[in-house]
């Protein structure tokens, strides 16, 4: 009995061993990067102190006002969601129009192959001009900018059914709209997800970028407003909101991403 029970309890160990062993790599080695990162950011702030500041500055600038930061992170992080909203809702409704109509994909696709090679530099002083100075040209861009990864994603999602289970749809008599809920959305999950995960990210460097012009509120223009009077523990502060707040958007697509997806 006892040696029975001997290589079930070394095999548990043995899994419980390599699961504790993977955890403490998975936090440890990027904790490791992140302390060797932040070493050689402050020799590089020490050597070239007009090039960087030292991470303590931004440190302090942060906790000194974070109402500051905060309510110009909020205004490039309300017109990045409003982006990525309209943006996917679009691509998901183009994608779903290219797949049962083809020849809509020879119209379609080159005008989003545009899009998406201009230049959002380009496009966001256009757009001021045009919708003058408020929220609607940054919401624009950053959902020109979402568009075109969930577009793509989604096309090639939609097309990648199992053919024996249309077959077995068709067999069943089963309509269009049958097959697209039933058949071909769930099997286009992973994609329309790995989309969403460019997309949010590409709406908020788009917001980001279209504060750039016209703007006196959000990430974008505090960086701008920053680099105008070389304060460089307030751009860097802003540029390290920014990505940390894509970061946890990020975190949050993988985790509705979880609860969906079970397969």
């Amino acid at each position: 009995m006892t040696a029975a029970i001997d290589p079930v309890m070394r095999m548990r160990r043995r899994r419980m061993s390599a699961r504790t062993g993977g955890t403490l790599l998975t936090i440890g080695a990027p904790v490791l990067l992140f302390v060797v990162l932040a070493l050689c950011w402050q020799w590089a702030a020490a050597t070239f102190k007009s090039v960087l500041p030292p991470i303590q500055d931004i440190a302090d600038d942060i906790v000194s006002r974070p109402d500051f930061y905060l309510e110009n992170l909020l205004v490039t992080l309300q017109a990045a969601m409003l982006g990525f909203a309209i943006g996917v809702a679009v691509a998901l409704l183009l994608a779903a129009a290219i797949v049962h109509f083809r020849f809509l994909r020879a119209a379609i696709m080159p005008v989003a192959l545009l899009l998406n090679v201009t230049p959002i530099v380009a496009i966001a002083p256009a757009l001021v001009v045009a919708f003058g100075f408020n929220e609607i040209p940054h919401i624009i861009v950053a959902a020109l900018s979402a568009f075109f990864p969930t577009l793509i994603n989604s096309i090639t999602g939609l097309r990648s059914v199992d053919p024996q289970a249309l077959e077995v749809f068709d067999a069943m008599s089963a309509s269009k709209l049958e097959i697209f809920f039933r058949l071909r959305v769930p099997s286009s999950l992973p994609y329309l997800f790995a989309g969403a995960r460019l997309s949010v990210t590409a709406a908020m460097i788009g917001a980001v970028v279209s504060e750039f012009t016209g703007s006196s509120k959000g990430i974008g223009a505090v960086i701008v407003m920053a680099t105008t009077y070389l304060n460089l523990s307030q751009m860097w502060a802003a540029i390290f909101f920014s990505a940390i707040t894509t970061l946890i958007l990020l975190g949050l697509v993988g985790l509705v991403e979880r609860l969906v997806v079970r397969w």
